[in-house]
């Protein structure tokens, strides 16, 4: 038998085990946000017509070589979201960028999620619906978290402009975490 030396084949080895694992993400957002039509968009690679969840669903989808346990949960049942925190690998926070009335809702939904999750996490923000005419530029101040955790990406359900993109970029940073 063999043994381990290097670093970079310790590295290899640990990315390895990761991507055996189902790593947990959440998917939370205001009502309407679009979470469960981007969640169906990543599972089925198309859009399709949602209803609102009422509690939660449950997909697993595989990107690259890891696999990820997504829990939907839904957007009026907010009371909720925190029993999903636990273990967490990732938190998906969809934004609808068609309405700005909710600005202030989803500062105060933010800042209750930085004072709710203890641990280092991967934060991806999906800007939804921003290929409407009537999206507009959200801003966040200063979102709590670490900015090297945060990822903001403009997308659309519809189309699935940006979806993968925000994959591609939340499993970049959970490589880099896994590593250190």
């Amino acid at each position: 038998m063999g043994c381990l030396s290097s670093s970079q084949k310790e590295e290899d080895v640990s990315i390895a085990l990761q991507s055996q694992k189902k790593l947990k993400i959440v998917f939370i957002g205001l009502e309407g946000s679009g979470k469960t039509a981007i969640l169906q968009y990543l599972r089925n690679g198309k859009f399709t017509e949602t209803q609102p969840t009422i509690g939660l669903n449950v997909e697993t989808i595989q990107y690259k070589q890891r696999f990820y346990l997504i829990f939907d949960v839904g957007g009026k049942v907010r009371t909720l979201w925190s029993h999903y925190y636990d273990n967490l690998d990732g938190l998906v926070f969809v934004v609808d960028s068609t309405n700005q009335e909710k600005q202030q809702e989803i500062q105060k939904e933010l800042k209750k999620l930085s004072e709710d999750i203890k641990t280092k996490i991967v934060l991806l923000m999906y800007l939804n619906k921003s290929d409407l005419q009537n999206s507009q530029t959200m801003e966040f101040g200063d979102i709590p978290y670490s900015k090297s955790d945060v990822i903001i990406q403009k997308c659309s359900a519809k189309s699935g402009e940006g979806i993968w993109e925000g994959i591609d970029k939340m499993n970049g940073l959970l490589d880099q975490k896994f590593q250190s």
